[in-house]
């Protein structure tokens, strides 16, 4: 009787294991008698229902897993402040939860230290942008504004070159690279040393 395999394994996988160059299956480890085995299902890692949202009831807000320290040394700081930024309490009337063990009353859901918290769609794409727009700010120095990497924070001699884009690019230097390792001549703006001749 031949052989069964995994039907999810890919026929030119079983093709190459037992090809001319493949592996004889009394060689096989533990971990591939698994993978090709068809009585072993493949049943993912699935990280606990406990903070799945079922279902938003209230699609007029945004919710969120935030930190609130219980039991001996309580620490409520971080939820306090979120309260005082537009942020609410996530109720039952707002969602359905995956696992019931997250309701502890009608207006508290936690898991832990963490508590579901709501805040309002559109304050939430508000608060998204400005992270987004400082995102921006961050990376890409050129852009006007008032950042710590904008034009306008740059010294005067800087300032001066970056805003004088034609003049730089028509001064800079383009050279072949095969033809500069070739001679050892380096001429381009990118050389940062000459490499010796032979």
């Amino acid at each position: 009787m031949p052989q069964q395999f995994d039907p999810a394994i890919p026929p030119n996988v079983v093709k190459q294991l037992l090809g001319p160059d493949g592996i004889h299956p009394s060689r096989w480890n533990d971990e591939l008698c698994d993978l090709m085995s068809p009585s072993i299902s493949a049943r993912p890692l699935h990280l606990p229902e406990s903070t799945r949202i079922k279902e938003e009831k209230n699609k007029e807000f945004h919710y969120h897993w935030a930190y609130d320290r219980c039991g001996s040394d309580p620490r409520h700081d971080r939820v306090e402040r979120l309260r005082g930024a537009g942020w609410d309490y996530a109720t039952t009337a707002d969602v359905e939860m995956f696992s019931q063990d997250t309701v502890k009353q009608k207006n508290e859901i936690r898991i832990g230290d963490l508590r579901l918290m709501k805040i309002p769609l559109m304050r939430w794409r508000e608060i998204r942008k400005a992270q987004n727009l400082a995102a921006l700010e961050q990376f890409n120095p050129r852009r006007p504004g008032t950042g710590a990497m904008s034009n306008a924070s740059m010294s005067p001699a800087l300032n001066h070159y970056m805003a004088d884009a034609e003049s730089i690019r028509a001064g800079a230097v383009v050279s072949d690279p095969t033809e500069e390792l070739r001679t050892g001549n380096i001429q381009g703006n990118a050389a940062i040393a000459r490499i010796p001749k032979e």
